[in-house]
């Protein structure tokens, strides 16, 4: 005869394998449609955590000690929590070109009371997303690589580099804003740098940038341009160059948006390295007030897009 308790602890095995799986699959899903295809483009930085009891992940680029050179088929994710004495730990997971998410290192004991490696995979999965890689192209140009001198800042009255008195961290939601306006094409950020510096943000049939630091306490710029972008223009262009070059005249993502960065961008990076420099050239500053830095970027936006 079948003890009772043992079939209460098959049916909660296998429904903690049932539910596993389905988390599984998830995460799986969710790496096909929103980081494969981009994994190349995955800014590094720390970015805050929807689970509340992860202060943050960063995401890095494994580089060889000897060479210098970075590992492109893998992710390091940095996963930052406290132990129940408030102190500070962290772990380390991979992200695979291949999809494969996965723990290099022990999980906490508190997170793993907390969490299954399943859920900690999904979490760092929907974290990528967020952040949107398929939105972003990492560039070898400058973007805003200077600090300004002392009594130059102070002119910018109160924009820092970020709060003190702990690590930095980057909001997705800010970056889901800019992916929400209308014409908004891509996002540039330095590939040294990743996000912890100024990106630049691409609008197609618009003469301006948006110039923005991610962190908290700094301000948004607009530099306006001497004309409008037209990447369908500058797309066909391309083909018509690389089909005289005897290429393939199928332009990639990545040709596109270097073609309008050399274009557009660096003739002011070339000027720009500071955000004294950028102001000099005439761009508009928006301080980053915490309720309505959004509703402001939007408006200088619309005025623009009003005198097209």
């Amino acid at each position: 005869m079948t003890n009772k308790f043992d079939t209460l602890e098959s049916w909660g095995k296998s429904r903690q394998e049932e539910q596993a799986q389905n988390l599984k699959q998830k995460t799986d899903d969710v790496f096909e449609k929103s980081i494969k295809d981009d994994f190349d483009s995955i800014p590094e930085g720390p970015f805050k955590s929807s689970l509340p009891e992860i202060s943050w992940i960063a995401f890095a680029r494994p580089t060889n000690r000897k060479t210098g050179e970075r590992n492109t088929e893998t992710l390091n994710a940095v996963i930052f929590s406290k132990t129940e004495s408030d102190k500070d730990i962290n772990h380390t997971w991979t992200v695979g070109r291949n999809g494969t998410i996965k723990p290099v290192q022990p999980i906490p004991p508190e997170l793993a009371k907390k969490y299954t490696r399943e859920q900690i995979a999904f979490e760092i999965a929907s974290l990528l997303e967020r952040i949107g890689p398929s939105f972003i192209h990492l560039t070898d140009l400058d973007i805003i690589p200077a600090q300004d001198k002392m009594s130059e800042k102070e002119d910018f009255g109160g924009d820092g580099d970020g709060d003190e008195g702990g690590e930095k961290l980057i909001d997705p939601e800010r970056l889901k804003f800019f992916r929400s306006l209308k014409d908004a094409k891509f996002i540039s950020a330095n590939r040294s740098r990743g996000l912890k510096g100024y990106m630049v943000v691409f609008f197609d049939n618009s003469n301006f940038l948006v110039v923005e630091n991610p962190y908290k306490g700094n301000a948004v710029f607009i530099p306006d341009l001497p004309e409008k972008i037209d990447m369908q223009a500058i797309e066909k262009e391309l083909e018509v160059r690389k089909s005289k070059e005897g290429e393939s005249k199928k332009v990639s993502k990545d040709e596109l948006r270097d073609e309008v960065e050399k274009r557009y961008w660096q003739p002011i990076s070339e000027k720009a390295k500071t955000r004294s420099d950028l102001k000099a050239l005439g761009a508009e500053r928006i301080v980053h007030t915490p309720d309505t830095w959004q509703e402001n970027v939007s408006k200088a936006i619309a005025l623009r897009e009003n005198r097209k």
